[in-house]
């Protein structure tokens, strides 16, 4: 067990309130040549997360998975946290439609139009999205980053932050958005 006497216990405390004053721009300058600035995915990869990202969940009345920025999350947890097999593992699923589109359509997946992206991820998803589990958990990670933006949690879904009294009959409409926490099946492509 570490023996913390009080003076050691004021100085961290002291220490923490001083880094919590200071600008974010200052501890970014600490962080030195060596931090994140510019996206860890080629063009072409990013092109491709991109065009999935729409395909996925494209912009309608509310703002699309590109809006909210998932193709850059995707970037960054690419960088930032995936461990070099999942890293491999996800980029494969990801180029494995690519390779679909190319032999479909002779096209990269990111030069076709929305219609044609729609028609070949619509088949790939019901030929793969049960057994390639590579391919499951991309298009579940891209949902989750669309649902965890601000966009996907506070403009697709209905959130109050006191949303008042609980109503067990709630009169449902085309219009009724799901609320933040249940899982929506509005706009995402669902394959079933």
């Amino acid at each position: 067990m570490i023996e913390l006497d009080r003076r050691q216990m004021l100085e961290g405390l002291g220490a923490l309130i001083g880094l919590a004053a200071l600008p974010a721009e200052a501890l970014a300058a600490v962080a030195g040549p060596n931090a994140k600035t510019a996206p860890s995915l080629d063009k072409p990869t990013t092109a491709l997360a991109t065009a999935f990202a729409d395909t996925l969940i494209p912009q309608t009345d509310t703002p699309g998975a590109v809006q909210a920025g998932v193709p850059a999350k995707f970037d960054a947890l690419m960088h930032d946290w995936a461990s070099p097999a999942h890293r491999t593992a996800y980029l494969a699923a990801l180029s494995a439609i690519d390779d679909e589109a190319k032999a479909k359509a002779g096209k990269p997946f990111a030069l076709l139009t929305a219609a044609q992206r729609l028609t070949i991820l619509k088949a790939y998803d019901a030929q793969n999205l049960k057994s390639n589990m590579a391919y499951a958990a991309l298009k579940d990670l891209f949902v989750n980053l669309y649902y965890l933006s601000e966009p996907g949690s506070t403009v697709e879904l209905r959130y109050e932050h006191n949303p008042g009294v609980w109503e067990a009959s709630t009169p449902m409409t085309a219009e009724t958005r799901a609320w933040a926490g249940a899982m929506p099946a509005g706009k995402l492509l669902v394959i079933a």
